[in-house]
């Protein structure tokens, strides 16, 4: 079997961006996650992830900033 080939990046960004909602367990995941990784609350957790969305890493740095900003 061959291989297809990949779009270029050209191709991918026509320079709109486009952004794809992750489903409802995603975003349920994300705030668990975020919650008990970093001891903000679950509402606070939610908060994040409807803000900055789909950047896992900025999520977590955001909620570890949350919760020293909050002692």
């Amino acid at each position: 079997m061959r291989k297809r080939r990949g779009l270029s990046a050209e191709e991918q960004n026509d320079g709109k961006e486009v952004i794809v909602p992750f489903p409802p367990e995603d975003r349920r995941f994300r705030v668990w996650f975020l919650s008990s990784e970093t001891g903000i609350s679950a509402d606070q957790a939610s908060e994040l992830v409807d803000r900055i969305e789909a950047n896992g890493a900025a999520l977590l740095n955001a909620a570890r900033r949350m919760k020293i900003h909050s002692r």
